[in-house]
């Protein structure tokens, strides 16, 4: 497994697109819970977009890493 400059600033990026994603996803529940109006929850929709982009950073990340070049 290779641990090069590529592959932790991957790993960052899939860090920061988690937390975005999850920090989307509580506050857009929380809205909708608290208002009745349409798309109320709507940024859960983009947070849960968000953590599946984390996800697939992460994926290509570790086969960067794992797969020889």
């Amino acid at each position: 497994m290779r641990w090069d400059a590529g592959v932790l600033a991957g790993l960052l990026i899939g860090l920061v697109w988690l937390v975005a994603g999850l920090t989307l996803v509580v506050t857009g529940r929380r809205r909708r819970r608290v208002s009745r109006a349409d798309g109320a929850g709507n940024m859960a929709v983009i947070g849960f977009f968000l953590l599946a982009v984390a996800g697939l950073t992460w994926f290509a990340t570790l086969l960067l890493a794992l797969v020889p070049a």
